[in-house]
């Protein structure tokens, strides 16, 4: 099967672009092949279309009918307990990673640096040793 995840009602989303980047919302909606309706009451996202290519599709998806209110989205939302699922993905993982980095200062990043080259001759070391026994 080529994809997984499928654009459909009550599909949980991860905003990654514009004013709500970096928080969980729910598609409400389908207004176009383009563009989502979603909505996330729990998470501080207001009832509005994003496009597509703004968001990330989880594997999470709660039972709503379409076009639903906020109200009913919230309980929905809560009694699944979508937000305890969603920080144990990768998607989680890795944007908390990326933030992480994002929030180092010149310092910090210089560590990183020093660590990654050191990793990485650990790695070619290894690597010719390998090679050189074989």
């Amino acid at each position: 099967m080529l994809y997984q995840r499928y654009i459909e009602i009550g599909r949980i989303c991860y905003v990654r672009l514009g004013d709500f980047a970096g928080k969980l919302c729910v598609v409400v909606d389908l207004v176009d092949q383009k563009h989502l309706m979603v909505d996330g009451p729990s998470t501080g996202v207001p009832r509005t279309v994003l496009r597509l290519n703004q968001v990330s599709l989880t594997d999470l998806k709660i039972a709503i009918p379409r076009g639903c209110k906020s109200k009913k989205v919230r309980t929905e939302f809560e009694k699944d307990d979508v937000s305890t699922k969603f920080q144990a993905s990768g998607l989680y993982k890795k944007a908390a990673s990326k933030q992480l980095r994002a929030n180092l200062d010149d310092f910090g990043r210089y560590k990183a640096r020093v660590a990654k080259v050191a990793r990485n001759r650990k790695i070619r070391s290894t690597v010719r040793k390998l090679k050189k026994s074989s």
